[in-house]
């Protein structure tokens, strides 16, 4: 009786949950605040050509579940009050990265999917990893230098990569992880991010150049997804996994 009771505590609701909450708004504050002002999308404030945070909400979401969602939207939110915006503006702006861990989260549980699975040729995998890693840094030189051709060319590259390895591991959960947790997210993302920013008129975006920042917005989450995204969830995925932390539900 003890041990079956044990057992139900060891699974509920901890103290677990509420720090790993509170340590992933902390990192992905972080590193939303230094993406928009490090690769900005023209002069729109808050949009990043290379929003690196966006790569750490869809494994938090598949990872810890709510906890994961929540500290996306806090972290859209703070970086929002960091760059001086209007309150009720940021409060539904953050949705974006909210919803785009949420989505993601939802296919998956619906489907009882776990993030990924154990690796079956992991020297190709890791080789795989080590070029998206490369891949990403080019980005990054690429977006801060305006190199624009260049810049287009490694969210080809990075695609291109991750179809290689949905082709050489796990067909099904790296398919569903390139559909759902890359493209998707980043769809989801852009449409409320942009959306919002459209329709309340901020930062000079009107719906008439709604199509010109929607596409920095998902191509920057679409490259930092397909290359940080997945080294993370490659790398940390089966630590995570067998860890207390991970949230097989929900909440719990």
């Amino acid at each position: 009786m003890s041990k079956t009771k044990q057992t139900s505590t060891t699974k509920g609701l901890t103290w677990r949950q509420p720090a790993v909450f509170a340590v992933a708004t902390m990192i992905s504050t972080g590193l939303a605040i230094w993406a928009v002002i490090a690769a900005p999308v023209g002069a729109v404030s808050g949009v990043s050509g290379l929003y690196i945070s966006a790569a750490v909400y869809v494994p938090l979401a598949l990872w810890f579940g709510m906890w994961g969602c929540f500290a996306g939207y806090l972290s859209c939110v703070f970086m929002g009050l960091y760059l001086q915006m209007p309150l009720e503006f940021v409060l539904v702006w953050a949705l974006a990265d909210f919803f785009e861990g949420l989505v993601p989260l939802l296919i998956y549980r619906s489907l009882k999917t776990k993030p990924a699975l154990a690796l079956r040729r992991p020297k190709v995998t890791y080789g795989l990893n080590v070029l998206l890693a490369a891949d990403l840094a080019v980005s990054a030189i690429a977006l801060t230098q305006s190199l624009t051709s260049v810049f287009i060319s490694t969210f080809a590259v990075g695609v291109a990569l991750l179809i290689v390895q949905a082709a050489v591991e796990d067909h099904k959960t790296w398919t569903m992880w390139l559909i759902v947790g890359v493209v998707l997210a980043s769809l989801v993302s852009g449409v409320f991010g942009v959306g919002a920013m459209a329709a309340f008129g901020f930062g000079g975006v009107s719906w008439a150049i709604f199509p010109t920042v929607f596409y920095g917005w998902v191509f920057g989450d679409i490259i930092v997804l397909a290359t940080l995204g997945t080294i993370l969830t490659v790398a940390l995925t089966p630590i995570i996994i067998k860890s207390r932390v991970y949230v097989r539900k929900f909440f719990t």
